[in-house]
């Protein structure tokens, strides 16, 4: 029963880890990064959710069945989280042996050497006019840092 309670509790574990991504992808996935979209409808606006995979966005539009390019009013960022930089570390330590008896002490003290990676962490949303983007489903063209620009179809039947 045990190896069972192991195996399960793996599971659970490895399940915790899962990204959960948006229901709208691009056909071809951009090198490099992984790339999805949800959006809501509100009274008079459509606001995007784009997961960009902890990539800054650069631009982003929607292009009509008329071939005209509707740009969004706004665009709200996910923050942007710099991790910590690498560390030099100096140690000291000792050992006192006698009569089969070890005791030891260490101390050590860590700097800090500049910073780590910057990279944006959650979704970013982009709010375009409703009016202006006309019905479902929009073709939305998304431009990353560092990756070529993809088009997502959203709006239609999800895959």
């Amino acid at each position: 029963m045990k190896p069972y309670l192991a195996i399960a509790a793996v599971v659970v574990m490895l399940a915790g880890c899962a990204r959960a991504t948006l229901p709208y992808k691009p056909e071809q996935q951009p090198a490099g990064a992984k790339i999805s979209a949800g959006y809501q409808m509100l009274a008079d606006r459509l606001r995007i959710e784009i997961d960009t995979d902890h990539r800054r966005l650069e631009d982003i539009w929607i292009v009509r069945s008329d071939g005209n390019a509707v740009r969004a009013q706004s665009i709200e960022n996910a923050p942007v989280v710099t991790g910590p930089g690498p560390t030099i570390g100096v140690g000291v330590g000792g050992a006192s042996i006698g009569r089969g008896v070890g005791i030891g002490t260490g101390v050590g003290v860590g700097v800090p050497v500049g910073e780590g990676p910057s990279r944006i962490e959650g979704s970013t949303f982009a709010t375009f006019p409703l009016e202006q983007v006309g019905p479902p489903p929009w073709r939305l063209h998304v431009k990353l840092a560092g990756v070529a620009p993809t088009t997502i179809l959203v709006g239609g039947p999800t895959p």
